[in-house]
């Protein structure tokens, strides 16, 4: 398996006798060479860290076996699974849309704001495992998280309108969050539906 995307290429390989995920930064050609190796590295340990802080406190993520700068790769766990855009599909969607809001709120709760969190990002094995940390940030701003709920709900509608899964998701979001967050929330969209209106 092999996924080229906006941030890095991402593949599966073998690697001291077992198998795991390659993930590579991409460079960017038009940054003059110096930058462009400081900004990735930088990014690339801010990752790295950000995934280290969740695994330490039991959050289901990839483990990190190995970092390294000079090729702007990371090497991390291999999850079986399905991705949760697919298992949306099925008869259990509910309780994976569940799963995965506690989710979501228990990495916000740790101040991390995953940054690209769409039904792509997380996989459904025994238990939901939240994957692609590239965008990823510290942060205990309302806003920013708002904007994490903001990516997911765009995602889950524009790929699952038929389940109607929106309310399902906040409310279990909600259980284990702050109010505030779900108010920014309001914010954001009320925000977007204006620009939208104004053209």
């Amino acid at each position: 398996m092999k996924f080229r995307g906006a941030e890095a290429i991402v593949e599966t390989i073998e690697w001291n006798g077992q198998t795991v995920i390659s993930k590579m930064r991409n460079k960017r050609g038009y940054r003059h060479p110096a930058l462009e190796k400081r900004l990735v590295v930088e990014r690339l340990r801010s990752e790295s860290r950000i995934m280290e802080r969740l695994i330490s406190q039991g959050v289901p993520v990839p483990a990190i076996f190995s970092v390294n700068t000079s090729d702007n790769s990371i090497f991390m766990e291999f999850i079986e699974g399905q991705t949760l855009e697919r298992a949306l599909r099925g008869k259990d969607f509910k309780k994976h849309l569940i799963q995965t809001a506690h989710l979501l709120s228990r990495i916000h709760s740790l101040n991390v704001v995953h940054g690209d969190p769409t039904t792509s990002n997380f996989l459904v094995n025994d238990k939901i495992y939240a994957i692609d940390f590239g965008l990823s940030s510290i942060s205990d701003d309302d806003e920013d998280r708002a904007s994490d709920l903001r990516v997911f709900l765009e995602s889950l509608d524009s790929h699952h309108s038929e389940i109607n899964g929106r309310n399902i998701f906040l409310e279990a979001y909600s259980t284990g969050a702050s109010k505030s967050v779900l108010e920014a929330l309001k914010v954001l969209e009320l925000r977007g539906r204006y620009n939208l209106m104004r053209g």
